[in-house]
Formats: structure tokens, sequence, C-alpha cells
């Protein structure tokens, strides 16, 4: 299920609760409309848990989730237990706490950690200071960048570090391709 679809569902729901429960379902759903339409699991990677939650919001959601199960709705009844999972913490947040938090992008992971440890700043700062001589022009820059992915062995740590000086981020990637991808589309969007 997508975002964009469980919002709407939620709003439908939010039409037959009470008016403090229906208030909490329409954030919920607004939460989930902003930004692009994809996956829950998609979203539920860049969202963060929370600390605290509204204990009636999760209520709400565990009741939709047994009633779409009972009605044998699995798909949407396994969209609706995918997004519990931010509900951590204790329950005795206000709403607005609680997407407060969650809209806070997740936390990076430890730079000290052993993964980062492996990286080669040197070589990130001379693919970077590459990189940005062949800004210039599209063509020389994607050219450019294809010689550097073939002639580099640098690994998954130390393209992060040329994407995060590139971009001017500091996101984690996954693997060296993420990270290659991300400059990418950095470069094609200004």
């Amino acid at each position: 299920m997508h975002t964009k679809d469980l919002a709407r569902a939620l709003r439908a729901f939010a039409n037959i609760a009470d008016f403090d429960r229906s208030q909490e379902l329409h954030r919920l759903a607004v939460f989930l409309e902003r930004g692009r339409n994809e996956t829950i699991a998609a979203r539920l990677k860049r969202t963060r848990s929370s600390a605290r939650y509204p204990a009636r919001l999760k209520e709400s959601l565990a009741a939709i989730e047994d009633g779409l199960r009972a009605a044998g709705a699995i798909k949407p009844s396994i969209a609706l237990a995918e997004i519990q999972r931010i509900f951590a913490g204790r329950p005795d947040a206000t709403i607005g706490a609680f997407f407060e938090e969650i809209s806070l992008p997740p936390l990076l992971p430890d730079a000290s950690a052993r993964r980062f440890k492996s990286a080669n700043e040197s070589v990130a700062k001379s693919i970077c200071s590459d990189l940005a001589e062949a800004s210039g022009n599209g063509q020389s820059f994607h050219a450019r960048l294809a010689e550097l992915v073939s002639a580099s062995s640098a690994g998954t740590a130390t393209w992060t570090l040329v994407a995060n000086q590139f971009i001017g981020n500091r996101r984690a990637y996954r693997d060296r391709a993420a990270a290659i991808r991300a400059i990418k589309l950095h470069f094609d969007a200004l």
C-alpha cells in the first residue's frame, strides 16, 4: 500500500470516529500525504521512531487493523501494522509533539562505527575536486564521474564522504552505488 492510499483510507475511517480520534487520524493522513507517493515501508525507512506517542492514536490504528484483517483485507492491515512501528517508547505524548518528533530526519549512524573508519579522506577530497572541476558541463561531468568510478577502488565509506561533500549533506548510503546515484541526481537537479 502506498502512503497516499493509506491517507485516503484514514480520512474515510476518521469520518466514523469521535471528534478527538478523527482529528488524530486526519493528522496522520496529512503526515502520510506529505512528500511523494511511496510505499509505507519506504516512508518508514526515513521516519524516526518516537520516544513517546499518543495512546489513543495507536489504539485507533490497532482497531482499524484488526477490523481489516477480520474482513479479509490483508494488505491494508499489514500496512497499518507497519505504520505502528513508529509508535515506540511511552504512551504519554500529545499529538503535536508526536508528529514533530517523527518528522525529524532519522538519526545518522555513529560516524566512528567500523564501516566509516575505512573511509579514505584524501581519496574522497581528490574525487570531489575532480567532480567540481568537471561540473561546468553535464556531459563532461557524467563522463568524469564514470571514469572516477571505474578507476577508483574506493568503497562505500569513501563514496559516502564524496557524496556528503559534493551534495552538502550528512546522509549515510547503504552501498557505493547509492552514493554515486545520489551524486548524479544532485548534479542533474542543479
